[in-house]
């Protein structure tokens, strides 16, 4: 029997090595990698469709006005100050106006000298037409008396029964008496030259009434007036400067009327309707939304100066309008639609809105879903997702993939 060599220690240490080269692809193999995702349960809640404005709206007044001074003159005082609550009709600006009350007392004067002509014109009127209606009544009694002495003494000349002289002074006492009759008809003719004096003066009554009104709108001016009820926000001049017609002297606002205006895309314009739900956010309440409603909706597109087109909407405040101050920037969200009770999942985490990865016995699992309402954050799931499934949110990850072994972590490193 032949006797068995065995290995040397240097051989037997080249095939232990040999053999590790050899099993290594296959350990390596077996080893599936597992990325880190984030991820969270998909919930059901409350889930919004809304447009945003483009640009941050602007508070402003229905009632807003720049008051203007209504003649020249020189300002000499400001019974309103800036911030003060005035009334329609309370004096905003006082300008110098000693000749005006002048020209009013003047006026006035005048309407009572124009007056006092009146009353004597109406006077000389009464009279002349008493003292006419006298005289006719007079000289027509007188004429008819000097008639019937006339007719019976030309009877008895006829008859040779009257002597010549007596018919010759009834004849004469009748053409006297005819001929006083007709100055006295002939005075009725002055009494309508009267009435015309009452006329004139009361024409001319008129025109010093129309001078009085004129006198008193040129004061009038000089108290430059609240058109409306509101706040004085800004006063534009100073006392002792000189103003002309027109010239702006305040800017007054009614901050009981206020709405929002702001700029949406034209892209929205059909999906934006009066009377749509809106939520508000201001600096000076960061946190606090507010709501109103759309009141009006441009019938035209603007065209701004970087050559975008931007749908003009105001919208007016529904609460806490005191808290809204003219000029102030807001911003304004529309709601087109909003559910309740809906499951939803952050937009995000949706791949170009058709698919998710969810996680399932610790792998990706792909899912094609169905959206319905949504908005920027989360979005209305229709199909494909149920409450509760583990949503991967970490969906810009290039290594995820359907059937990928996934861990959950809270945040990914940086």
């Amino acid at each position: 029997m032949a006797k068995q060599r065995s290995l040397g220690p240097k051989v037997l240490g080249w095939l232990i090595l040999l053999a590790a080269v050899i099993g290594l692809p296959a350990v390596y193999l077996s080893r599936e990698k597992t990325i880190e995702v984030t991820a969270q349960p998909v919930e059901r809640g409350r889930v919004e469709q809304t447009i945003t404005a483009i640009a941050s709206g602007t508070v402003k007044a229905n009632d807003t006005s720049l008051v203007a001074a209504g003649s020249m003159g020189t300002i000499v005082g400001f019974p309103a100050n800036e911030g003060d609550q005035v009334k329609q009709g309370d004096i905003l600006v006082e300008l110098r106006n000693t000749e005006y009350k002048a020209q009013v007392r003047l006026a006035q004067a005048n309407l009572k000298v124009g007056e006092s002509r009146y009353k004597q014109a109406e006077m000389g009127k009464n009279i002349s037409g008493k003292v006419s209606s006298t005289r006719v009544a007079q000289a027509q009694a007188q004429f008819d008396q000097a008639k019937r002495d006339y007719e019976q003494a030309k009877t008895l000349k006829d008859k040779n029964a009257i002597a010549q002289n007596l018919f010759d002074k009834a004849d004469t006492a009748y053409k006297v008496a005819e001929e006083a009759l007709a100055a006295a008809l002939a005075s009725e003719g002055e009494n309508a030259v009267r009435s015309e004096e009452v006329i004139m003066a009361q024409a001319t009554i008129e025109q010093l009434q129309a001078g009085v009104s004129v006198a008193e709108a040129a004061l009038d001016n000089a108290y430059v007036k609240a058109p409306f009820d509101g706040i004085v926000a800004k006063t534009m001049r100073e006392v002792g400067e000189a103003v002309t017609i027109g010239m702006p002297l305040l800017q007054l606002v009614n901050p009981s009327e206020i709405y929002i205006e702001a700029p949406f895309d034209e892209a929205n314009a059909s999906q934006i309707k009066v009377g749509q739900k809106v939520r508000i956010n201001i600096d000076a309440y960061r946190g606090t939304d507010f709501y109103g409603t759309v009141d009006f909706i441009s019938p035209v597109v603007s065209l701004n100066p970087d050559l975008s087109r931007t749908l003009n909407v105001q919208v007016k405040i529904e609460q806490d309008k005191e808290k809204f101050i003219t000029g102030m920037s807001a911003d304004v969200i529309i709601l087109v639609d909003e559910k309740e009770n809906t499951i939803y999942a952050p937009t995000e985490s949706l791949i170009r809105g058709e698919f998710a990865y969810v996680v399932e016995n610790g792998r990706a699992v792909r899912r094609d879903v169905k959206t319905g309402v949504g908005n920027w954050n989360t979005v209305e799931i229709v199909e494909g997702l149920k409450e509760g499934d583990q949503l991967i949110t970490s969906v810009s990850l290039a290594d995820l993939k359907e059937d990928v072994k996934v861990k959950v972590v809270e945040k990914l490193a940086s």
